[in-house]
């Protein structure tokens, strides 16, 4: 069967692809993180890059009479890295700060979330890609994630860009609820 090479049935069947600034991360805050609604509203807007999250299978390999026989082994997930803007009222760096105070307290070094338990400090994020019209092209669901690391916000008078920060999430495994 011969292929057609030309343009339009190329794209016709990328179908115009995906874009790579479509996207939209929902977050949610621990009750009681600064103001968990007004942060969780600017995030949407504010964090400037983020990824579907990378989730790898483990190789167990067997010996056998001289050869490797490979199984699949555990899956295992990395940590989920976020670049967020600094909003003019400091909502989303002072909601991270507060979050990783709660984790783990600097003067104290314990969990200083005792009356509710560390469950409600792991929060559900969603991820969202989306096509050129706006819909959801892709959704994923991250469970129980929390701030292992929020990073310095750097001051540079010769910038002129706007100040970001980083972020780096950890999570206990995701899933898939539209698209593949």
């Amino acid at each position: 069967m011969a292929i057609n090479n030309s343009l339009n049935t190329f794209k016709a069947a990328f179908k115009g692809g995906t874009r790579a600034n479509r996207f939209k991360v929902i977050p949610s805050f621990p009750t009681g993180i600064a103001n968990s609604n007004s942060a969780r509203t600017k995030a949407a807007y504010t964090i400037s890059s983020a990824a579907l999250p990378k989730a790898d299978v483990g190789v167990i390999g067997v010996p056998y009479r001289g050869r490797m026989a490979y199984f699949a082994g555990d899956r295992q997930y990395s940590v989920w890295p976020i670049k967020v803007y600094d909003d003019g009222d400091k909502v989303l760096w002072k909601a991270f700060q507060q979050w990783k105070e709660r984790l783990d307290g600097h003067q104290t070094h314990r969990l200083t979330n005792n009356d509710f338990g560390y469950k409600t400090l792991q929060t559900n994020f969603f991820v969202q890609q989306l096509k050129a019209n706006g819909q959801i092209h892709r959704e994923i669901k991250l469970f129980r994630c929390w701030p292992s690391e929020v990073g310095g916000i750097n001051f540079d008078m010769g910038s002129s860009e706007f100040v970001t920060f980083d972020v780096t999430l950890t999570f206990d495994h995701l899933e898939i609820i539209t698209g593949i």
